[in-house]
């Protein structure tokens, strides 16, 4: 971190002016809605369009175009892509303990770096943290794909990647990665069911209409309503 960084985030009001500057910019430049309260660092990057609602906090992330991101939701080193719908209070959780093997989850027991100064190892003996996806983006922890919907106080943990087209209910600890068009949901999330049948599936993994032209989305956005009536369309 830069000592010019530190000294605006050691300072509130400095903070608040760098924010209100970084609200206007994406919403000049980007076409971005910033609620007043919402903390957008200079680390996301936004493509545009995009949604940011009361006491949202966004840091060293990836915006896919048209995506938002409900109240009082916590997105860091996460890959959000195109379309994506985030409900109110998603969080990221980074860090994990030993749940078998090990006497103790206490990191003083496996970690080079506890939070206490209290420390029984010379060695990491246990990964604390998932590795980072490489994406053409950059490198994320979190990877949401494209056309994600995303339900209230879904918890993510870190090292997962959310297929394109995915529904995660409400109240969910997603622990595992979860397929394209699936829907989860529970603590662990677990799958409920498939959106489509796996011809339907294929057929828009293989059109990936969230990397078309706008002109052609704008074009075909009243076929949407039906996978049926799109292909149609498109035949």
């Amino acid at each position: 971190m830069s000592s010019i960084k530190k000294i605006i985030l050691n300072s509130q009001w400095l903070t608040s002016i760098a924010m209100s500057y970084r609200r206007w910019d994406l919403k000049k430049n980007k076409n971005i809605r910033c609620k007043k309260t919402s903390f957008i660092g200079f680390s996301v990057t936004c493509e545009g369009y995009n949604g940011f609602d009361f006491n949202t906090y966004i840091t060293s992330s990836f915006i896919g175009y048209a995506s938002y991101i409900a109240a009082n939701s916590h997105i860091q080193k996460t890959k959000i892509g195109r379309f994506c719908s985030i409900g109110p209070n998603v969080k990221c959780i980074f860090g994990r303990h030993p749940s078998n093997t090990f006497v103790s989850t206490h990191p003083s027991f496996f970690s080079l770096r506890p939070p206490v100064k209290i420390n029984y190892t010379e060695q990491q003996l246990f990964e604390e943290f998932a590795k980072p996806k490489k994406d053409e983006a950059g490198n994320y922890s979190i990877i949401i794909g494209n056309d994600v919907w995303i339900g209230a106080n879904v918890s993510i943990m870190d090292g997962i990647t959310i297929g394109d087209g995915a529904i995660v209910a409400a109240n969910a600890l997603v622990n595992k990665d979860v397929p394209p068009y699936t829907i989860v949901g529970g603590i662990p999330a677990k799958p409920i069911k498939k959106r489509f049948d796996d011809d339907d599936i294929a057929f828009l993994k293989s059109l990936k209409w969230w990397d078309k032209p706008l002109s052609w989305i704008k074009e075909n956005a009243t076929n949407f309503i039906s996978i049926e009536r799109l292909k149609d369309h498109l035949s």
